[in-house]
């Protein structure tokens, strides 16, 4: 068989989607052809990875407060050749989705590279100098990566990019092998858990120490996406630290339509403040409770020392009133918390007081989290496993609604496709992504699904023309998280 075939044949029994192998296969085509394109002999032996995007079906903002979250990986995503090099050298070349072109790196590995901040090659050289800083690496690669994601969507591409960095740099390096590995991350979650840590900076422990990450304060739910998720399921995951909860069937009889908005959701400049707010009035909201009852939750064994997170508070909340209902619960804690919310005590950042949050955001932040996490990520779960469509509706409504009116980081553009997906029947439908642009999903069944994108597709680009050349409206069932494709044919690369 022909390289292409046993490509072809070994995304089939990963479970990449049978309509989309033709354009996979070519992909891994282009990325080969790069490499050649950029001196390398056509008989060099080369590795390929598949790394895709990530869908957040529910859990908005709930990760890094150590909520609940319900994934599926994409069917869009990296589509990776790597060629181990003799030096400490990581040369990439990149193809951008659309018409953004194409690019290079070259980047040395050591423990204090400096990204180019704003630039695209950040988040490799972050994972870069992270893994040579926490495992000692210093073999280099040359990669080529051809994306079908498209920008600024929600997926997770950034997230994605440290995850193929992850999978090639670990694989070369013989990362997994080591000592520090198997003592530190002895269990998938808990990489999962230091991928995030890559990108925020935190530490992972007291042995795999941070650094500046790429100045986001988010969780691991995406990488945990990315990593994990298997084809034709959903998975829920709870985080800080990330425990798999549940793995669910999809309806066999439904699909996504992915609506891609076009607005720009890059975690930069001012976008990078308004993603951050959202954390940090989750961190606070934390600690509104624990400065109003003077409790330390847990004991004190919290992740973070110190620094409780709103789940751990909801756990020591239920552990000390077993018998209280989830509205009492609720109710109980929002009040403490309202007590200290006074609009002077608590501000995203702490050395400086002439900033704080408005009176009521707190308690409102906190509210938003126990809805989304505690109700409705469990609730959406089974009602997809169910094909109960009429619970679905309600409560991706519901979380839709709190993403509107209680987070407020969506634009006009990512809180009109769930309402006009839903009245033009889709059967659930919810905006993703960090928020202040990124993509909406919507539940429809299978007969007739490519119709529906096309018009929803058409009245969104009537609606706002500012976005028809940017948005991209396609069909998809979950799919795979990141597998080897040169190795085993389950070859999860992990």
């Amino acid at each position: 068989a022909s390289p292409a075939d046993v490509v072809a044949a070994r995304l089939r029994a990963a479970g990449i989607a049978e309509e989309t192998i033709a354009e996979k296969r070519a992909m891994f085509g282009r990325a080969a052809q790069r490499l050649i394109d950029e001196g390398l002999t056509p008989e060099v032996h080369a590795k390929a990875f598949w790394v895709p995007g990530r869908i957040e079906i529910a859990g908005k903002h709930t990760d890094y407060a150590g909520g609940r979250s319900l994934l599926a990986a994409t069917s869009r995503g990296f589509a990776i050749v790597s060629v181990d090099r003799d030096d400490d050298i990581c040369r990439i070349f990149t193809a951008f989705a659309g018409s953004l072109g194409r690019s290079s790196t070259s980047l040395r590995i050591h423990k204090d590279l400096e990204p180019q901040q704003g630039h695209w090659s950040a988040y490799p050289a972050i994972a870069i100098r992270r893994l040579a800083r926490n495992f000692d690496i210093h073999s280099g690669v040359d990669v080529a990566v051809e994306c079908d994601l498209p920008e600024s969507s929600g997926m997770s591409t950034s997230s994605a990019v440290i995850c193929y960095m992850w999978v090639i740099l670990a694989e070369r390096n013989g990362v997994q092998a080591t000592d520090k590995f198997r003592e530190n991350l002895k269990t998938p979650e808990e990489l999962y858990s230091y991928l995030g840590f890559i990108e925020n900076g935190q530490n992972c422990g007291s042995v795999l120490v941070g650094d500046k990450g790429v100045g986001t304060f988010g969780g691991s739910e995406d990488h945990t996406a990315i990593m994990s998720c298997d084809p034709n399921t959903i998975k829920m995951f709870s985080y800080c630290p990330t425990k798999h909860e549940g793995t669910f069937n999809f309806p066999e009889d439904s699909v996504f339509v992915i609506a891609v908005s076009g607005a720009i959701a890059e975690k930069t400049g001012n976008a990078m403040a308004d993603y951050n707010n959202a954390a940090f009035l989750a961190r606070d909201a934390a600690a509104a409770w624990s400065k109003s009852t003077g409790k330390t939750p847990l004991d004190g064994e919290t992740f973070v020392q110190g620094r409780p997170n709103l789940a751990e508070i909801v756990r020591h909340s239920h552990a000390e009133s077993e018998e209280t209902s989830e509205e009492k619960l609720r109710s109980e804690i929002s009040e403490a918390i309202a007590r200290v919310d006074d609009g002077k005590t608590f501000g995203p950042n702490p050395d400086d007081p002439s900033v704080r949050y408005a009176k009521g955001s707190l308690k409102e932040r906190f509210e938003q989290f126990f809805d989304e996490s505690e109700i409705m990520v469990p609730k959406i779960a089974k009602a997809l496993a169910d094909s109960d469509y009429d619970s679905l509706g309600k409560w991706s409504d519901e979380s839709h609604r709190q993403t509107v009116e209680c987070l407020r980081n969506t634009v006009p553009e990512t809180a009109w496709l769930p309402q006009e997906a839903r009245r033009r029947g889709a059967l659930g439908a919810s905006a993703f992504g960090a928020g202040f642009g990124g993509s909406c999903w919507a539940l429809v069944r299978k007969r007739g699904a490519e119709a529906f994108a096309d018009d929803l597709g058409e009245a969104y680009r009537k609606k706002f023309p500012r976005c028809a050349d940017r948005s991209t409206f396609f069909v998809m069932a979950p799919g795979p998280g990141a597998f080897s494709v040169h190795g085993a044919a389950d070859g999860r690369a992990a």
